[in-house]
């Protein structure tokens, strides 16, 4: 089993050393937000699931035998990320079925488990301590939000983005620019035909009678 051991922060670089096999393994994590490269070490899923298994504040995907750790965000990203979940969470409002999660993994069919950065589901048993599964996998995402970063927007609209796409109970796919006021919606309803809006507007998603206003996702950001 793997387990994380360490971290030591340099600028905006970081390393990681993991024990894998009784071995401290050196991983390098990617450069936060702006580097041109990511970084991991080759592991097997079984490892994998082990690692993410374990109680810790990182985030792990795992890609082609490749794990890489996928924490590191920017204060604007994170922001982002922070005001969409409360928009949602207002809307929700109490007692009802729907909630939303940050940093949880999604089981995908046949794949490793990947990470969002904002999942809503309707599912009670991806969030009822008595009913969901251990350790902690959201089964049923109903809309799942990524804020794109230059490491990582590639694999959020490519690879990411089919394993979402194997998730039955998926609806909607929302990919959110921290760099400028502009987001895209996927939605199942129209075979994921790209939606794209920007500045002031309003993103409706009638699937759950809600709504996103960019005024509101990009509060304290642009």
């Amino acid at each position: 089993m793997s387990s994380l051991y360490d971290m030591i922060g340099y600028e905006n670089w970081y390393m990681r050393l993991v024990i894998e096999g009784g071995e401290e393994v050196v991983f390098n994590q990617r450069y936060e937000d702006g580097g041109d490269s990511i970084h991991g070490i080759p592991m097997t899923e079984e490892a994998f699931e082990g690692l993410i298994t374990i109680e810790s504040p990182y985030r792990y995907e795992l890609i082609d035998g490749i794990v890489y750790d996928m924490t590191g965000s920017s204060p604007e990203h994170s922001a982002i990320a922070g005001n969409i979940d409360v928009v949602f969470h207002a809307q929700l409002g109490r007692g009802g079925p729907c909630r939303t999660h940050r940093d949880q993994y999604v089981a995908i069919p046949g794949k490793p488990p990947v990470a969002p950065d904002v999942v809503l589901t309707c599912d009670r048993a991806d969030w009822d301590k008595d009913k969901r599964l251990k350790p902690f996998r959201i089964q049923s995402p109903l809309i799942v939000v990524e804020v794109l970063s230059p490491t990582t927007e590639r694999y959020d609209r490519g690879e990411k983005f089919a394993r979402y796409q194997s998730c039955p109970s998926l609806e909607i796919y929302i990919l959110v620019s921290q760099n400028e006021r502009y987001v895209e919606v996927y939605r199942k309803a129209t075979n994921w035909r790209q939606e794209r809006f920007s500045e002031n507007q309003v993103i409706k998603l009638d699937q759950l009678d809600l709504e996103l206003p960019l005024d509101e996702i990009y509060e304290g950001v642009l």
